[in-house]
């Protein structure tokens, strides 16, 4: 880089990079950062800490419009060039800024504490020197250097302009108060009566610090009347030291990593697990990374959750060094984690997304539940994660490893080298609601009736939280909604509370019917875990019946201990250790999981059915389904063990129907208060998709959102499927949108139905 180059800088702001003129003094020898290194830049009042990704040759006059960077924080990439390569590409592939993507995908190292220095070069108006530089009005040297919030408001960004001022920032040492030594002992130490004072200073001196005098004489093993002598008498005294790294948490082994394994593992760019049990897929994948180690090359294992983050390094820290890195991770430890990873020392890494850009020396990436919807991120860029790993992947060019019980269709389609794990057929038993009985079938009750007589465990799967989806009038039908959303209020007979779970509006539940003044209001047949478990309390009265969903967490060590019982919870129950007793799982109502408005539907409902084995592992209990579709082709897969061949269907459906992986998908949502403006802009804007060149088979809509009032705003939707080098081309008019209404724009949609923020 010459003194003609500009620092191309992404702060983690929903904005492109910005050019910065580097430092004052780094053309005369001081080292320039490589991309992936931290920077500081001047931003607003203050300063910012970024990443500088790029040079850039100044053109004529742009020295005079570009500010100065402040100052460089690293010595080394603290992203390496993959990790800046997956960025812009997930930033090219979401249609986000790429700085919204450094701000979702960058856990840790933009938000560190600085110090932040000035220091006046000259006056503008007497002001400065003498009010705050610190020297003669006249003088004509700098000032010293001194904290940035000594200046007075405005005074710093009319200095900047004005070229009147040096700038240096950095990460201030952190530090904590020790006990240290200062001398060795004299002959006022001598004598019995002072062997407790030597002893410590001894001590002292062999550590080097003490958190305190009470922790040193325990480990002297002395009293602390002796340690607070020395300091009396000048042998040791408090300071304030550096502070030493932070702890990286110590990763538990399970027992699990036993298993005998038979099945050999295929090699292969990009290979594909499915079947078998969470804990036996990640068993399988022991050989390859034993192999990735011993070539000094360290495995990224990203997992959904942080339950499976968990689960996995456990089970995998019997055999391989393994650290993990999420959301609960501490922000301390990360940074320290952070750097660890950059070391020569191999291990497994296994995290949420927050590790995607974790700077290992990389060998291998897995990522474990491949198809979890979990992945999708709500806000920011929108990312599928599976998506920016296989970008990872490329960038190294090391293998990529899905796993899953059931393959994604995505992943069939790049005909991946196979692992299909065996899968136990299951005891299944599928229960026709149309003949009856709700929300709990005949059949349900008999079989919950021999769990209690036989001191046995079930788990219940309920598709919702709460008594029921919606309060009802019995004379006038009217169901009781939200003011803010499209949606009936559903019903907490518990707290005799009406709740929107989209918005948050609460009120409570009126004795009398709003339209018609009935007092016949009463729950609309949707049971929620509240319903159903007040039924199965009647029905098996013995019984210790459980609640675990969002609203109510109820203890569960009484079941975790083999107590006989019921849980009745939503799929939040997946996450949760298995109890140890089970024989009945029951799907409450596997419609409403069908029935999503997304044509992934169907898979997601067969990976739910798959998965419910983790509920009892090693173990088969029985697996009773209710359903008003009881001839669907999904349940006769899962019955029969048919998943190969429904995995099979589902990908020659996205086929017929140009789905991806066939396709780009993209969806265009435009929002407003009123719907009126909603409309016209999504109708606007479908024609100016049109004008560009978008077909009548790539545009579908727009038409008002399935539900068409979210939190005050009324929202229409369009969909763009086209081929994947076209969708950035088809969308630049809706990159453009400055109107009225608020744009949101989803690349790969998980939920076609749901409202974007």
């Amino acid at each position: 880089m010459t003194v003609q180059s500009a620092w191309r800088v992404l702060l983690p702001l929903p904005l492109p990079p910005f050019n910065f003129l580097p430092p004052h003094g780094t053309s005369g020898g001081a080292p320039t950062p490589e991309p992936g290194c931290r920077v500081v830049v001047p931003w607003q009042s203050g300063v910012r800490v970024g990443l500088l990704v790029g040079f850039e040759p100044l053109r004529a006059g742009a020295g005079l419009e570009l500010r100065e960077a402040v100052s460089a924080l690293d010595t080394r990439p603290f992203l390496t060039q993959a990790a800046l390569s997956v960025l812009e590409r997930v930033a090219a592939y979401t249609c986000a800024p790429a700085g919204m993507v450094l701000a979702n995908l960058l856990p840790v190292g933009l938000g560190v504490p600085l110090v932040h220095q000035v220091r006046v070069l000259a006056d503008i108006d007497g002001e400065v020197s003498s009010a705050v530089a610190g020297r003669p009005a006249d003088a004509s040297t700098p000032s010293t250097w001194q904290d940035a919030a000594a200046l007075p408001l405005g005074r710093l960004e009319l200095l900047r302009r004005q070229g009147l001022l040096d700038e240096r920032a950095f990460v201030p040492q952190e530090t904590v108060r020790r006990l240290v030594p200062l001398r060795e002992g004299e002959g006022d130490l001598d004598g019995a009566p002072r062997a407790g004072q030597r002893r410590a200073l001894a001590h002292l001196w062999t550590l080097g610090t003490s958190q305190s005098a009470a922790a040193l004489a325990r480990a002297a093993d002395v009293s602390e009347g002796a340690v607070r002598a020395l300091v009396k008498k000048g042998y040791a005294e408090y300071r304030e030291v550096a502070a030493p790294p932070a702890p990286l948490t110590v990763v538990a082994p399970s027992a699990a990593s036993s298993v005998l394994l038979t099945l050999s593992v295929p090699e292969g760019p990009l290979l594909s697990v499915s079947g078998g049990t969470r804990a036996a897929r990640v068993l399988h994948l022991l050989p390859l990374l034993r192999k990735d180690l011993a070539a000094g090359k360290s495995v990224l294992v990203l997992a959904p959750e942080q339950t499976y983050v968990q689960e996995a390094a456990s089970l995998l820290a019997a055999e391989l060094p393994v650290h993990t890195l999420s959301g609960t991770t501490a922000d301390g430890e990360r940074l320290r984690l952070w750097e660890r990873c950059a070391e020569a020392e191999p291990f497994v890494l296994v995290g949420s997304y927050l590790a995607l850009l974790a700077p290992l020396k990389l060998g291998r990436v897995v990522v474990l539940e491949e198809g979890s919807s979990a992945y999708k991120l709500s806000a920011g860029c929108r990312i599928f994660i599976p998506t920016a790993a296989r970008f990872l992947a490329a960038a190294v060019d090391v293998p990529l490893v899905l796993a899953d019980t059931l393959a994604a269709p995505e992943t069939l389609a790049a005909t991946p080298a196979r692992l299909n794990l065996p899968t136990p057929a299951p005891r299944a038993h599928i229960v026709d609601l149309k003949a009856g009985g709700w929300p709990l079938s005949a059949d349900l009750v008999r079989v919950l009736r021999q769990v209690e007589a036989r001191g046995r465990q079930a788990v219940l799967l309920a598709p919702r939280r709460g008594f029921s989806a919606a309060l009802c009038c019995t004379d006038c039908e009217h169901v009781i909604g939200c003011p803010n959303c499209d949606l009936p209020l559903r019903y907490h007979r518990e707290r005799r509370a009406l709740r929107c779970h989209q918005c948050g509006f609460q009120k409570r539940a009126p004795d009398l019917c709003p339209a018609c003044g009935s007092p016949g209001l009463g729950p609309r047949r949707a049971a929620g875990t509240e319903w159903i478990a007040a039924e199965v309390a009647r029905v098996v009265p013995k019984l210790n019946v459980k609640r675990y969903d969002t609203d109510k967490r109820e203890d569960l060590s009484e079941l975790r201990a083999g107590e006989p019982g019921v849980l009745v919870a939503t799929t939040a129950c997946l996450r949760l250790p298995p109890l140890p007793n089970v024989s009945l799982v029951g799907v409450t109502l596997l419609d409403v999981f069908i029935s999503l408005g997304d044509f992934r539907a169907e898979e997601e409902a067969y990976r739910l059915l798959l998965n419910l084995a983790e509920l009892a592992p090693g173990r088969r209990p029985l697996t009773l389904v209710q359903t008003f579709a009881p001839e669907s082709p999904l349940l006769r897969a899962y019955t029969e063990g048919l998943g190969e061949a429904f995995a099979a269907e589902l990908l020659e459906r996205r086929a017929r129907f140009n789905y991806p992986p066939f396709a780009a998908l993209a969806k265009v949502q435009l929002s407003a208060r009123e719907a009126a403006t909603a409309k016209g802009a999504a109708v606007w804007l479908a024609g100016a998709l049109r004008t560009a060149g978008a077909t009548d088979d790539e545009l579908l809509g727009p038409s008002a959102a399935p539900v068409a009032r979210m939190r005050g705003r009324y929202s229409y939707q369009l969909f763009l499927r086209t081929a994947s080098e076209r969708l950035a081309e088809r969308l630049t008019p809706a990159l453009s949108y400055r109107g009225a209404a608020r744009l949101r724009i989803d690349i790969d949609p998980r939920d076609i139905a749901g409202f974007l923020e």
